[in-house]
């Protein structure tokens, strides 16, 4: 985010937190991309700017979600195994 954007960033990040109490399981750093995604998703307003809108909060509220239970957050936080299952099939070559 340029420094320019900072000041009123925090103050959209203040006020996302009234309006969607989700936001309070984000750290200060996704809240600030939070509020990049949508600053960018309103900058490049069109024909599909509130899909894209949907689309960065609905993400977004997943990922708050996750946070919120720490159990789940845990599983998925832990290093992933470093055995090789080897190649990954695209699904239409599965029965190859």
């Amino acid at each position: 985010m340029s420094p320019s954007l900072d000041a009123p960033a925090a103050g959209l990040g203040a006020l996302l937190a009234n309006v969607f109490s989700w936001t309070s399981h984000l750290s200060r750093p996704e809240v600030r991309e939070l509020v990049s995604e949508l600053l960018q998703a309103t900058e490049d307003a069109g024909p599909g700017a509130h899909r894209t809108l949907d689309r960065v909060l609905t993400e977004w509220r997943a990922t708050a979600a996750i946070l919120a239970d720490p159990v789940l957050t845990a599983q998925l936080m832990r290093p992933l195994p470093a055995e090789d299952h080897g190649e990954v099939l695209a699904p239409w070559r599965l029965g190859q």
